[in-house]
């Protein structure tokens, strides 16, 4: 059983952003599987890292969206993926030191982050999207 699951309450209805989603919840199953398989630390830090590299690069292309399409929203949405892209790169940080580790406080944490994201700010993007013809 995965960790998280991908489910129609994270669909926004934009194949690309939605891909992308899917591989944001396969990324944190991986560091979840790794965490309870007791895998070494530098195994978890590489999947940290692309989760982490890949969060940013899913903010990049959510914002080329935003600044493409008008989003009326991107302002705040952009605040947003600012604060979560320092917490992540901070988190990423203080790993590679060793003054943190990968805990399940820490897994429910960015799961509890990527459901709400999914679920909320980014469904308000979704219903601007909608019939804006984007695949």
């Amino acid at each position: 059983m995965a960790f998280i699951d991908w489910s129609s309450k994270n669909r926004v209805g934009i194949t690309e952003v939605d891909n992308q989603h899917k591989k944001l919840f396969d990324l944190l199953n991986s560091l979840h599987q790794a965490t309870v398989n007791g895998e070494e630390q530098s195994a978890l830090g590489r999947i940290l890292d692309e989760l982490v590299d890949y969060t940013v690069y899913h903010f990049e292309t959510e914002e080329k969206l935003f600044l493409e399409y008008g989003y009326p929203g991107y302002e705040d949405h952009k605040e947003v993926h600012d604060d979560l892209t320092r917490q992540a790169v901070e988190l990423q940080e203080e790993f590679r030191e060793g003054s943190v580790t990968i805990s399940f406080d820490l897994l429910d944490f960015l799961n509890d982050w990527l459901v709400t994201h999914t679920t909320g700010l980014d469904q308000e993007m979704a219903m601007f999207f909608k019939g804006k013809k984007i695949d």
